[in-house]
């Protein structure tokens, strides 16, 4: 059985909360969940998928249309999230015309938060809820096998049609042991397609220890989920591969890799202990480091920390329900600082009531703290999330307009913000007024410049720069 794996082209991202302007310029990492997927499927099935990320080969629809008559597949996995829906739609009906008979399956963090939806997508065969190693190989166990319904039935975490009325397991396959995962199948792809604005390697690769977080942050769509995570001697035999194929800069995407400290000192000791020449960033919440986890981290390889900031207001970081002050994120920099690690601060605008006065506090804040790079994100009611869902409760949104889009996408949807007090227009030039004073400083783009790694960094730096100064984020 012949399996392709395919990243949609991106030709139409709806707008977030962050301009396409610095989005854009960013660069491209690798996709991990669905490398997961297809190293799974090489471990327990002894086949050897073919990976198309076409956003990483520059591959528009003409190019995948050629790589799919040449691949022939006979099943077609395609991850989505609800930003790359349209994409990932558009591909779907691509792989139809092209080979009618393939079996597309849908998966992703959109199809786990609107799996009816996603099922009733047309030319969508089987979806995918949950975590998708395990669900998919059965899948394609029960297909070689014929397809049994009374099989496929019995797979959590999968849906499709039998006798064209909707099947969904509503049980989600969940792995405790992270261990028993294949790697990625990094072998699939180029990795020299990868790399990114903000990256200090030659050689980027990402990579996830755990999974689930247990915080409580009113706007993300993961709050309090179990927290599990792989051993450190599981994670040092991944590094050790990396190292192997030259990768010398290593992006953490755990939602929160610090939440098991003495997990984290494990793994920094086994990376002193190897000799590995690495350099690292991670994710952190500011109230899960200390002086000494910060020292081990620096000396394991890690040269930045991206935290979550969001506002300078006390009120309004209760209503988000971070859990933390605005002392102990400054405690928090401070102490990273001077652990030499850099930071990454994510801050956020227009949380509803929020007053421009208290948004450029949070902008002062942010140029306080002196990271090394900071975003403000428009403050957005995401599907699912504690925030939408009150606010469709509350009855300030007066109808599920993520549900209409998941149902029916639709190329002319935008986000939407709830800040009462100001129009998208206001919020979007205030967005780019807080960039604006944080990176057109002097004493920041000189300390830029320092850092510049190559010629092809310095133009892509210098574009994005440019776009912020000039206020063309769009």
């Amino acid at each position: 059985m012949k399996i392709a794996f395919i990243i949609p082209p991106e030709t139409h991202s709806i707008e977030s909360s962050v301009p396409k302007g610095i989005e854009g310029g960013k660069g491209v990492y690798p996709k991990l969940g669905l490398l997961y997927v297809a190293g799974f499927v090489e471990q327990e099935l002894a086949i050897r998928p073919e990976f198309i990320d076409c956003p990483a080969e520059r591959i528009a629809y003409e190019g995948l249309e050629k790589r799919l008559r040449e691949v022939a597949p006979d099943v077609v996995g395609i991850s989505t999230l609800t930003f790359n829906l349209i994409d990932c739609w558009k591909t779907v009906k691509l792989v139809k015309r092209v080979h009618p008979n393939a079996k597309v399956v849908i998966g992703g963090q959109h199809v786990t938060l609107y799996p009816d939806e996603t099922l009733g997508l047309a030319g969508v065969d089987y979806i995918v809820h949950g975590e998708g190693e395990r669900t998919f190989v059965r899948l394609v166990q029960a297909l070689e096998a014929g397809g049994d319904p009374d099989v496929l039935r019995e797979i959590p975490g999968l849906g499709f049609y039998e006798e064209g009325q909707p099947v969904i397991h509503r049980a989600q396959d969940r792995l405790d042991d992270l261990d028993r995962l294949a790697m990625p199948a990094r072998h699939l792809v180029d990795l020299n397609n990868y790399d990114h604005i903000a990256a200090e390697g030659d050689r980027l690769a990402t990579m996830q220890t755990s999974r689930g977080c247990p915080a409580k942050c009113l706007f993300c769509d993961i709050r309090m989920t179990k927290f599990r995570k792989r051993s450190a001697e599981n994670v040092l035999e991944e590094l050790r591969y990396l190292a192997d194929r030259g990768v010398d800069d290593i992006f953490f995407v755990d939602d929160t890799i610090t939440i098991d400290r003495n997990r984290l000192y494990e793994i920094c000791d086994l990376i002193k202990k190897s000799g590995l020449d690495l350099h690292f960033k991670v994710s952190a919440r500011v109230d899960t480091v200390k002086p000494k986890l910060l020292e081990a981290l620096r000396e394991a390889g890690c040269y930045r920390i991206h935290y979550g900031v969001e506002s300078a207001t006390p009120r309004l970081l209760k209503y988000l329900q971070k859990q933390v002050t605005p002392e102990k994120v400054a405690q928090a920099f401070r102490w990273t600082r001077d652990a030499g690690i850099g930071s990454f601060a994510y801050c956020m605008i227009g949380i509803p009531t929020e007053t421009k006065q208290e948004m450029m506090n949070t902008v002062d804040f942010a140029i306080a703290l002196d990271p090394d790079y900071a975003q403000f994100s428009i403050c957005t009611p995401y599907p699912r999330t504690a925030l939408y869902e009150s606010m469709l409760t509350m009855g300030h949104i007066s109808e599920d307009y993520w549900r209409a889009f998941a149902t029916n996408p639709s190329e002319d949807f935008r986000v939407r913000f709830w800040n009462k007090l100001y129009s998208e227009d206001e919020l979007r030039e205030l967005q780019a007024e807080a960039h604006r004073r944080f990176y057109s400083r002097a004493r920041y783009i000189a300390r830029q410049v320092k850092r510049v790694r190559s010629w092809d960094d310095l133009k892509a730096k210098a574009q994005v720069g440019a776009k912020i100064l000039l206020g063309q984020l769009k």
